[in-house]
């Protein structure tokens, strides 16, 4: 203790963010002296996570309750699935108690929704959260209900006794085949009006059946999207897109949780369309539809080149555009024995601002479009790296692997070389070694 308290509290964050230790170290120190306790008790609670125990997630929510400043120091939080831990009395009770204390009728929650109930108490009770993580797993969505009502209640509270002020990071997913929306956690989202950075895992849309919907929240301050779609169509995606304000970074994955779904996924051209017609001014896109379904010859398939059509064919009016992350099913590079045979497909796609680019899981003839990419290197001339793979065996572009010709390969390495543009990928380098 006679180390400056800077110190001493850096050394609790170093014992916090240790990957082998858990909170339990932490708090023997907290325990060691009332010095330690004033220093350490903000660093132990500033982050929680549930690590899929329910019981551990109660005990946090009992020890915010009976002292609420507790809450006050959370910083990043996690709610993951859980192991199933039957309330005592004594925990049913104080959560009655904080229930009554923000102004809500518990109901029948804690004993048919235990985990989305305690939940929704532990976030009205961390004012200053800046980064949230739920994930949910036993859903509550019979009859098409939210989930998070119960923090809707308390939005619509006047005055409002929660708010989720501070929040700028949100994840939000779940475990559940079912149709799951952004809409299912509403609650969240309307008492959290400055979010910056938004990741949902697996989305569905942003409404899917419930009733009434909530349609109060606000993605205005998003500047940082991160969708792993489910299916998602092109109406349900730009439903989540208009209604951010100016987007810097979307990554689209699709994922493959809803397979089999009457819709339609959205496809590489329309993802492009939405972004573009809502004006955002990217400086980072990243896509990977390769898995995504599609109708061939009567029944479903999950890789292959994409239709014609389909492909994104120009990225020109995103003028700010930095960073562009592709699968080699979004584009389509023509062959050589087709007649319009040509290699300017990059060079037409690209803007001038590119500084990045990524093309993983690519048709042989994506090496002869990169090369007159770089051949045209005077038209984008912030262009710092490229990346560039073959499909891989059972990749994206089905169960065919591709390998590039050697000379184009040393042609491509070469003018890199020269124009003093990196290589970015180690697969490819070790391609190039291989010969």
């Amino acid at each position: 203790m006679s180390l400056p308290e800077e110190i001493v509290q850096l050394i609790c964050r170093q014992l916090s963010n240790h990957r082998y230790l858990d909170s339990q170290t932490l708090s023997f120190v907290c325990r060691a002296s009332k010095a330690l306790n004033r220093i350490a008790t903000p660093v132990l609670y500033s982050r929680f996570n549930s690590w899929e125990k329910m019981k551990k997630m109660a005990s946090f929510l009992r020890s915010i309750s009976l002292r609420p400043e507790l809450g006050g120091y959370v910083q990043e939080i996690v709610f993951s699935r859980f192991y199933w831990f039957e309330l005592t009395e004594d925990y049913l009770s104080i959560f009655a108690d904080v229930a009554t204390r923000l102004g809500i009728d518990l109901g029948s929650w804690l004993e048919e929704y235990p985990y989305e109930a305690m939940t929704q108490l532990i976030i009205a009770q961390i004012p200053n959260v800046k980064i949230m993580d739920v994930s949910t797993h036993e859903v509550y969505a019979d009859d098409g209900v939210g989930a998070f009502t119960l923090l809707e209640q308390m939005a619509a509270q006047v005055p409002r006794r929660v708010s989720l002020h501070q929040l700028q990071q949100l994840t939000i997913g779940h475990s559940d085949i079912r149709r799951i929306s952004v809409g299912y956690f509403g609650g969240i989202i309307e008492l959290a009006p400055h979010i910056r950075e938004l990741t949902i895992s697996p989305c569905y849309g942003l409404y899917c059946d419930e009733e009434p919907k909530n349609t109060r929240f606000s993605l205005s301050n998003v500047t940082k999207l991160t969708i792993d779609g489910g299916h998602i169509s092109k109406t349900q995606l730009e439903s989540i897109v208009r209604l951010c304000g100016q987007l810097e970074s979307f990554e689209f994955k699709h994922h493959t949780i809803y397979a089999g779904l009457q819709e339609i996924s959205v496809t590489p051209r329309e993802l492009i369309e939405i972004l573009a017609l809502h004006k955002h001014t990217l400086r980072s896109i990243s896509v990977d539809l390769g898995h995504r379904e599609r109708q061939k010859t009567g029944m479903f398939c999950f890789s292959g080149l994409c239709d014609d059509g389909d492909q994104i064919l120009s990225l020109k009016e995103f003028s700010r555009l930095e960073t562009f992350k592709i699968d080699g099913t979004s584009v389509l590079f023509p062959e050589v024995a087709n007649p319009d045979y040509h290699t300017n497909i990059l060079v037409n796609l690209l803007p001038r601002s590119i500084r990045h680019v990524e093309l993983i899981d690519a048709q042989y003839e994506s090496v002869a479009n990169m090369i007159r990419l770089i051949d045209s290197v005077a038209k984008f001339p912030f262009l710092e790296e490229v990346t560039l793979t073959g499909n891989t065996a059972d990749g994206r572009l089905g169960e065919d692997k591709v390998e590039f010709d050697k000379h184009e390969l040393d042609t491509l390495h070469a003018m890199l070389e020269r124009n003093g543009i990196t290589l970015g990928n180690d697969r490819y380098q070790a391609e190039l070694n291989a010969y």
